[in-house]
């Protein structure tokens, strides 16, 4: 049988994985809704299925162990990992703990376990019916957002200025864009003045051991004068849709060695450290007054054009090194050196 690698999703962000892949002389198994994905031109086998759909995608991988000897099963910026990691399961591949990755999924899963670690997090509640967030938001007296229980980035979020201010359509946005039949509500974090105040960091853990990757300073709409840019293209667009990034973030080391010990402590949180083998831990933060907090933790490696774009630029290979972790068990510090550790520390890289 040939040697294949499965790759979930094939937008944009994962042409550089889908090419390597297949540089690598391997058979590109594409999973993706959309058969004229922008990588499907890659695949060797390409699957039309949803990539959150973890129990056709388990049959389709009963299907494909007998036609191909899978080596690997990987997704990059894509928020899919729980079925990544089901299937990795199934194939007896190196992948994350499905419980992990559910945890990461599950925005208040994840808020729960930080919270009962000590970790700084907003208070939050899941609720069922606009009443009850109407009452949570009430009760607290605060501004608040309303966002999915298990979406990425800006999707179905809304910031709220009063419990008056929750409404059929903003709650249905937040319902309608997760899959539990739930919102979360919580209160609004108040970014911290002066500074760019979101970033995102990319760990890697081997064996319990935690290997800092790299940070990004994540620009949004409140960043654009900060940056001393002149425009106003960006304001029919949400508070909460990122713009681009600066790689890598700019800030205090003692704020680096902070967030460094946040990371740690969260991953331990969720059981990073009891993982055998290595795997990838994205975490998006929020610097405040009460210091850096977690917004969410994710098993994977970033999007926005990070990992695929300015992490490249900068001399490193972060997509090649996911793919070499998942299919070679034996980490070693050549492979830390030759993928994760950047030629041109010294140049930084932005996208807009």
């Amino acid at each position: 049988m040939k040697k294949a690698v499965w790759l979930f999703a094939g937008g944009p962000m994962q042409a550089v994985a889908a090419k390597k892949i297949k540089d690598d002389g391997y058979q590109l198994i594409l999973t993706d809704m959309n058969s004229d994905c922008y990588c499907a031109r890659y695949a060797d086998e390409f699957i039309a299925l949803d990539t959150f759909d973890i129990q056709a995608n388990l049959k389709i991988a009963a299907l494909l162990k007998n036609k191909y000897k899978i080596k690997a099963v990987v997704t990059i910026a894509a928020d899919c990992h729980s079925t990544v990691a089901h299937i990795a399961k199934y194939l007896n591949l190196s992948g994350i703990d499905p419980e992990i990755s559910r945890t990461c999924r599950l925005k208040y899963k994840t808020r729960e376990i930080l919270t009962k670690a000590g970790l700084s997090q907003p208070r939050f509640e899941v609720v069922n019916t606009i009443q009850e967030a109407k009452k949570f938001a009430s009760d607290l007296d605060l501004p608040v957002v309303m966002k999915a229980t298990d979406n990425s980035g800006s999707r179905g979020f809304s910031f709220i200025e009063s419990s008056k201010a929750i409404n059929d359509e903003n709650f249905k946005l937040a319902l309608n864009n997760g899959s539990t039949g739930k919102v979360l509500i919580e209160e609004l974090l108040i970014p911290l003045k002066g500074v760019i105040s979101e970033q995102s960091v990319e760990t890697l853990w081997v064996n319990g051991k935690m290997y800092w990757l790299n940070w990004v300073d994540r620009i949004f709409r409140s960043d654009i004068k900060f940056l001393g840019l002149d425009t106003d293209i960006y304001d029919n667009l949400g508070w909460a849709v990122e713009l681009g990034h600066i790689n890598p973030a700019i800030h205090e080391r003692d704020l680096k060695e902070n967030v460094e010990d946040l990371i740690y402590r969260a991953g331990i949180a969720i059981g990073s450290q009891k993982q055998k083998d290595a795997h990838i831990l994205k975490a998006d933060i929020m610097l405040t007054d009460s210091g850096p907090i977690i917004l969410e933790l994710t098993p994977r490696l970033s999007g926005g054009w990070d990992s695929s774009g300015t992490t490249p630029a900068r001399g490193a290979d972060f997509i090649g090194g996911a793919i070499e972790i998942s299919i070679n068990k034996k980490i070693n510090r050549n492979i830390i050196e030759q993928y994760f550790s950047y030629k041109h520390e010294e140049l930084f890289s932005a996208v807009v």
